[in-house]
């Protein structure tokens, strides 16, 4: 019964492995089959094998697989196997063979494989009824057993031939390896010469025409150029044109010639990554290229790749050890690499020398012995992993070294390189220095903008030029009589120096005279009496600080015996220059609060001072306010001129100035108006006005005079614009008096 298509059928695989899935012919088979005919005395024998998709007679005797057709053997192979049974047994297949009703007799024996697994069976069949099947059993058995022995034997020889075939297959890409091996072997053996990628190019098309056994190669070194030869060496005629495009092979049988018209193959390989080309040729009418050639030039476009990359790596490589030397000649370095004891086993470098070390001197000792414990190699190694680096500066014989070390693998040694950064240490520090002094000088600058009073300017700037000056104080210090006494004070100082400085420094002193002559002074430990060095003072720098008639000291002083550096002193000049900036502008400030409240031509208050000293007056208590009108004023400038009038007003301010007593004022409030303040009531006043008067006629004023009226308050009232009216109309009132009288 035939299966389900989808189930497994190990019948397929075992008819697979004895190849005998199809209707071909099995001669094999077919004498196994006539050979039973005969023995067993029937006209027919045939093989029948079933799986479980379809039914099949590989082969038979008296009858042919087209006789039993897919019909009958499906029917002969679902008979019994017994032979017995077949006795007088009829079957439709054997109605189809011998027609209905001339049945034959026929016996079956199944066809077993070594495994098991039933194939199929062998069937013996006659047209005669009566057969000895009984006899003949055994001998159907024999058979069935010589059948499965071909079937095994063809089943090895196929083995066989399969293992020929993968024999060949085998040997024939063992052979291309080995041609391959030796194309890449020899072109390995290039990227270990000093080679440029032109050289490279060279000996790679030589060694690739040995092995290829071609009779000419050359290199194409740009496209349309004539090839320059390489193979053989003694073949210094130039290679044959090549073609720019096209087919990379070409031989004699493509109607390939060299120029001179000779038959040969030509081979083209294109360098990668450069407009190259590696040219091969042979020589002849037979001359081809074979399939292990064309592989061996596949196979060089691969070698060629990596070629040109060692060859750039390598010259990369060997510009930098050329570097390195020359690194290592003519900088300031030293390379050196220790054992796993530490011991030294590569030193080199000029670093060596500066030192005062040879190379042949140091190796084999200890870095420690060599450099007295400097670098601590054991130490290194214990804190350090394979492949780690710690960089550390170190001084050594007054020169700092920049060293960076790593731990090697496989030992445990240490490589390290260090470098003398001495130069370039010093400019970092002092361009941290100047950093320090240019922010510094800034803040300076900022100071002097600054509003304020002058200990408090004066106090910020020392308070920033301060941390610009180690182990120091400043102070500054201003003229007090025969004494230079301290104003502001900033800074740490020894007790015993602050009780000194509070009692002032004479002007007799040799150093105050240098200062009071416009010069800075500066003190270094031998200056100073050994008094004050006990004390904690070891240097001194004293700057004058003049503006105008006033005269300051700044003076910074040193705890510690340290010498002062130009930018010390320069950064106190600036600082000096902030406390003149301060004096001036308090003295500019000054002269131009008084300019705003003074009369040029008098020297009195003008209008304003005298507006504000009346509120200032009324709101103290009683006072009486005077005006005064100068008579004769325009008749000396008409005269004797604007000048000598001008001199009668100062005439007039110094005869009321006499007159005023504590807290009291006159001022020019016009062109010939005066005013005075006086305290208390006016009955003293005006006549003191007229006796001061007369001073004026002393100047050579005879003709003049003045008009005057007052107000007092209370007693007139507290109003300042009132009181200001009232007198002035009592001042033209008595100056129409006066007028009546002359």
């Amino acid at each position: 019964m035939i299966q389900p298509p989808n189930a497994p059928d190990p019948r397929v695989d075992a008819c697979a492995r004895y190849a005998v899935l199809d209707l071909g012919v099995y001669p094999d088979l077919d004498r196994v089959c006539r050979v039973m005919a005969g023995a067993l005395g029937v006209e027919h024998v045939a093989v029948v094998l079933a799986t479980a998709r379809r039914c099949w007679v590989p082969a038979a005797a008296g009858w042919t697989p087209r006789d039993l057709g897919q019909r009958a053997a499906e029917q002969l192979s679902k008979a019994p196997r017994s032979p017995a049974a077949w006795a007088g047994a009829r079957l439709p297949a054997f109605d189809a063979l011998f027609g209905p009703g001339h049945w034959g007799a026929a016996a079956t024996t199944p066809l077993t494989t070594p495994g098991g697994v039933e194939i199929g069976l062998l069937l013996a069949a006659s047209a005669a009824p009566r057969v000895d099947w009984d006899g003949s059993a055994a001998q159907l058995h024999d058979g069935a057993a010589l059948i499965m022995q071909v079937l095994e034997a063809r089943a090895a020889s196929a083995q066989l031939d399969r293992g020929r075939q993968e024999r060949e297959r085998l040997a024939g890409r063992l052979h291309q390896a080995t041609l391959t091996a030796r194309t890449f072997q020899a072109i390995a053996d290039l990227t270990a010469l000093p080679l440029d990628e032109d050289d490279s190019l060279r000996g790679a098309a030589q060694l690739t025409a040995e092995l290829i056994s071609a009779d000419w190669a050359g290199v194409q070194f740009r496209p349309g150029a004539t090839p320059e030869s390489v193979w053989p060496e003694q073949d210094g005629r130039p290679g044959p044109p090549l073609p720019t495009s096209g087919v990379p092979v070409l031989d004699a049988a493509a109607g390939w010639t060299f120029p001179d018209g000779e038959p040969g193959a030509l081979a083209c390989v294109d360098v990668p990554g450069r407009a190259a080309r590696l040219a091969f040729v042979r020589r002849g009418l037979d001359a081809r290229w074979s399939s292990s050639d064309w592989q061996v030039l596949r196979d060089l476009t691969w070698a060629l790749r990596h070629l040109l990359s060692f060859a750039a790596q390598a010259s990369a490589l060997r510009g930098l050890e050329e570097q390195l030397q020359f690194a290592l000649r003519n900088l300031p370095m030293i390379l050196w690499v220790t054992d796993a004891r530490g011991a030294l086993a590569v030193a080199e470098g000029s670093g060596l020398t500066q030192l005062g070390l040879r190379r042949e001197q140091v190796l084999g000792r200890s870095l420690d012995e060599v450099l007295g414990g400097t670098l601590n190699v054991t130490a290194l190694r214990a804190e350090l992993g394979v492949g780690q680096e710690r960089r550390q500066e170190v001084t050594l014989a007054g020169r700092v070294y920049d060293t960076h070390r790593v731990r090697l693998p496989d030992g445990g040694g240490t490589l390290g390189v260090a470098f003398d950064v001495t130069e370039l240490v010093e400019s970092r520090a002092q361009a941290r220095r100047a950093q320090r002094h240019a922010e510094t000088l800034l803040d300076l600058t900022q100071v002097m903008a600054l509003s304020g009073s002058l200990p408090e300017v004066t106090l910020q700037a020392l308070e920033v030029l301060l941390p610009a000056l180690p182990h120091s104080w400043m102070v500054l210090w201003f003229r007090e009589g025969p004494l230079l006494r301290p104003l502001v004070s900033c800074g740490e100082q020894p007790e015993a120096i602050a009780q000194w400085q509070r009692r002032g420094v004479p002007l007799t002193d040799a150093f105050a005279q240098r200062l009071l002559a416009g010069a800075a002074v500066q003190l270094n430990p031998p200056d100073l009496p050994e008094r004050l060095r006990n004390e904690g003072l070891h240097g001194a720098l004293l700057m004058p600080v003049r503006a105008g008639e006033t005269l300051m000291v700044l003076g910074a002083y040193r705890r510690e015996p340290l010498a002062w550096s130009p930018v010390e002193r320069d950064l106190l000049s600036v600082a000096a220059r902030v406390v003149q900036v301060s004096l001036e502008r308090r003295d500019t400030l000054a002269e131009l609060r008084s300019a705003a409240v003074t009369d040029s031509l008098t020297g009195l208050g003008n209008r304003r001072a005298f507006e504000a000293d009346l509120r200032a007056a009324l709101a103290r208590g009683p006072v009486t306010l005077v005006t005064l009108d100068v008579d004769g004023l325009k008749q000396v400038n008409d005269t004797q001129g604007h000048a000598r009038g001008d001199e009668l007003l100062r005439s007039v301010a110094r005869a009321l100035g006499n007159l005023l007593g504590p807290d009291e004022g006159a001022y020019r409030v016009g062109g010939d108006e005066f005013c005075l303040l006086l305290r208390g009531l006016p009955g003293r006043a005006l006549p003191d006005l007229d006796a001061a008067l007369l001073s004026v006629k002393a100047d050579g004023f005879a003709q003049a005079g003045a008009s005057a009226g007052s107000a007092s308050a209370p007693l007139d009232g507290q109003d300042p614009e009132a009181l200001w009216q009232l007198a002035d109309e009592r001042m033209y009132l008595e100056k129409a008096r006066r007028r009546q009288v002359r």
